[in-house]
């Protein structure tokens, strides 16, 4: 399960290397001005909205076609103790935060600047999902060399729950016990609720820190 961690993170880091370099700098610029970009495979770029709630929404405006059913997704963040520490009044400016939604019949890749303080919701015709996140430094000219932070992968249950958060800092290596990297499937039925847990990279043995290192070679987990 860990070995497919890896290999789905590098899929969607690979497809960044065909969005058109013009549309990516745009989109990174965008990113790292905190003016919450979302860009597709095509270049197509688009803004998040923040709604009467409080939520950032995702605006999903050029993957489907206006006759798809669609699903809202609420999504929320857990963030550990070390992930916080990176995340501090004093150094949160140089972070950026990516949300990467990969379409698996599609094939198609949607990604979206997150707050890490901020609860979102996206919509997404249905079909099978994949969802990761990252933590980016935010002071590189080309999102490319960006060296990484911490990485977010979806919970198999909702750890905004402080027993939870203690068991997790307790058993940091038991990461399997938390996570569950399979595509999901969004049918009718919604809305659905994702949670990412977000770790540090330094909890990851082998895990490449520049996105760079991604498109050389899939970045392929050892057990733990």
């Amino acid at each position: 399960m860990l070995e497919n961690i890896g290999i789905g993170i590098g899929k969607c880091i690979h497809l960044l290397s065909r969005i058109a370099d013009k549309a990516l700098d745009k989109f990174w610029r965008d990113a790292s001005a905190r003016k919450y970009p979302i860009i597709d495979l095509q270049g197509n770029l688009s803004y998040s909205l923040s709604n009467e709630d409080g939520l950032l929404y995702v605006r999903n405006d050029f993957t489907a076609s206006a006759y798809e059913e669609f699903e809202f997704i609420f999504g929320s963040l857990f963030l550990p103790a070390p992930v916080q520490e990176l995340l501090s009044e004093d150094k949160a400016n140089d972070k950026v935060l990516l949300l990467m939604v990969y379409g698996e019949s599609t094939q198609n890749l949607l990604i979206s600047e997150l707050d890490t303080s901020t609860d979102y919701m996206l919509d997404l015709p249905h079909g099978e999902y994949s969802f990761f996140g990252l933590i980016l430094d935010a002071g590189t000219e080309d999102l490319l060399d960006s060296t990484i932070y911490a990485i977010g992968l979806p919970c198999e249950d909702n750890l905004n729950n402080p027993d939870l958060e203690s068991f997790y800092l307790e058993n940091p290596a038991d990461i399997l016990e938390f996570v569950d990297p399979s595509p999901i499937e969004i049918t009718g039925g919604g809305p659905y609720y994702l949670n990412l847990l977000m770790l540090d990279v330094g909890q990851i043995p082998d895990c490449p820190l520049l996105l760079s290192e991604f498109l050389q070679e899939d970045f392929v987990q050892p057990s733990l």
